[in-house]
């Protein structure tokens, strides 16, 4: 009998060895078939809409000017080619400026990166359930995460901005997953670093939050075969992002302090902007975009917690309730930060899926998909006889619905390989709508809210480069972006020629030559009181 994974050095084995000592073709490249399967779903139409207000425009515009300096001076972030800039350190915009300066300013260009770097974390996330290993159905457990994760609409959508959130995901789960293997290869431990390292040139705070949660979880586990190599390689993998931050402190003094505190620990204690909801605002979010696979993460956690006592129970309760307390305490909230919980839902929605494949348990699930599925199709068709006006594609709805239906039907079959391609039909279903989705235009909602910047900027770039512009309204990072100028906030007593981007035609101001107005939002040519 060839001998198992378990029984090998290496945490990445799950499947039996063959008789010249190499692994199975079946288990290897998963991670790798997966995460080309999740570009094939998540690249589609990268480019379709423009950056939005916040975060694209903003990191797209630090990226630009940051990457538009010396070499050397790269290591500094700079907003609007003039100001500098402190809230966030320049780890992902460095990629995404050199992404511009490659493909130019396109928007896919600008997003391309950051899709690519989100989309480790469903490889990463097959890796990390593999090494907690719970018995010969590990393998289910972990495809069975890593198609939810890749699947889950918020992760996607936002996995496809040119926002950090995703990044931050893959980042977590290398160090989670990099610290696990170390128990059993210490040099791993390097990985465990390196995503921590990662974290530091993202998001700094976050840092603290996982290496307590990693800490905790480690402590609980009491296994005693870990070797104090491991920590000696974690340590190692931080020292890149140490040294920025200790670097950035000696170039920038105490500003470099903003990043860790008004942008980071203060939005626990404070609300920034109206951005408040505490513990409501990521609920809603999962409640929300957590289909269809919420309906399994009940199951998941009652398999979690009777599974307290085993590595595999303890690191994914840990995870969960690590990442919630990240989140939900928060005073500011806005819709991303819930990005972290996306990662523990999935693996433990993962075991409650692996449970049904197996054994057609818990059963309501499956029902309830063919139901939803079934409703979305009626709906579809009552709007559609109706003439009336459909909000999201058709194709979207009607791919969701049939894969839900159909493939509901196949996930409630007596036998496991009916399960299993009833769940093939669901996947392939969901991940067509989400397609369908990219191409109609609307993933991008939140762009219905405000109005359209890109008209004005393009007058405002044939304006004199010395020339004075001003915004009467809130800032807008994509005017800036767009018009590859900053735009000043409005002045009310100028004192000499400028250009307005108003809603509202103030004394001595005409409409700029030629220029479109967008929902009322126009370019004035203006002079200061007493000029012509």
């Amino acid at each position: 009998m060839n001998p198992k994974v378990e029984d090998e050095t290496t945490s990445l084995r799950t499947s039996p060895l063959q008789a010249n000592g190499r692994w199975g073709v079946a288990a290897v490249p998963l991670p790798l078939l997966l995460w080309l399967l999740t570009l094939l779903i998540w690249l589609p139409w990268l480019g379709n809409l423009p950056l939005r207000d916040w975060d694209e425009a903003l990191v797209a515009g630090v990226s630009r000017s940051t990457t538009s300096q010396p070499a050397w001076d790269w290591l500094l972030a700079i907003k609007n080619s003039e100001s500098i800039y402190l809230n966030k350190p320049p780890g992902l915009h460095w990629l995404i400026g050199s992404s511009i300066k490659r493909f130019g300013e396109d928007e896919w260009a600008v997003r391309l990166l950051p899709t690519l770097l989100s989309s480790l974390a469903v490889p990463l996330i097959v890796l990390l359930r593999r090494q907690l290993r719970n018995g010969p159905g590990t393998e289910r457990s972990a495809l069975c995460s890593g198609l939810i994760l890749m699947t889950f609409l918020p992760m996607a959508r936002h996995g496809r901005l040119a926002m950090l959130d995703g990044t931050l995901v893959s980042c977590s789960l290398l160090m989670i997953s990099g610290w696990i293997s170390s128990k059993r290869i210490p040099w791993l431990g390097l990985m465990a670093g390196l995503g921590g390292s990662g974290l530091l040139l993202l998001k700094p705070p976050a840092l603290i939050g996982y290496l307590a949660m990693i800490g905790l979880v480690t402590l609980l586990e009491r296994d005693s075969t870990r070797q104090r190599s491991s920590l000696f390689w974690a340590i190692s993998g931080l020292v890149p992002g140490i040294f920025w931050h200790v670097w950035h402190l000696g170039q920038r003094g105490s500003d470099a302090l903003v990043m860790w505190g008004g942008q980071g620990f203060g939005r626990v204690t404070e609300v920034v902007g109206e951005n408040s909801g505490a513990w409501i605002m990521p609920l809603t979010e999962v409640l929300e975009g957590g289909w269809p696979w919420i309906l399994l993460l009940p199951s998941g956690l009652h398999w979690a917690w009777r599974h307290r006592k085993t590595s595999t129970g303890l690191w994914e309760l840990g995870l969960l309730l690590g990442s919630a307390l990240m989140v939900l305490p928060l005073r500011t909230q806005l819709p991303w930060y819930s990005h972290l919980l996306w990662a523990p839902i999935a693996l433990l929605c993962g075991e409650s899926l692996a449970s049904l494949l197996r054994d057609g348990r818990p059963h309501w699930v499956s029902k309830a998909w063919q139901w939803i599925g079934a409703i979305l199709l009626a709906a579809t068709a009552a709007l559609w006889a109706s003439n009336s006006k459909m909000e999201l594609p058709i194709t979207t709805i009607v791919a969701a619905g049939l894969g839900l239906l159909v493939g509901g039907i196949g996930v409630a079959g007596p036998k496991q390989l009916q399960r299993q391609r009833g769940l093939a039909i669901l996947i392939t279903g969901w991940s067509i709508g989400l397609i369908a989705l990219w191409h109609s235009q609307l993933w991008l909602w939140e762009l219905n809210e405000v109005w359209d910047s890109r008209p004005v900027a393009a007058v405002i770039r044939s304006l004199p480069q010395d020339g004075l512009v001003m915004l009467d309204g809130d800032t807008r990072p994509s005017l800036n972006w767009y018009a590859k100028r900053s735009v000043k906030e409005f002045d009310s007593n100028p004192r000499r020629e400028f250009w307005l981007v108003s809603e509202h035609s103030r004394e001595g101001c005409k409409i700029a030559t030629e220029t479109p107005a967008t929902d009322g939002w126009t370019l004035w040519h203006c002079y200061p009181s007493g000029q012509p």
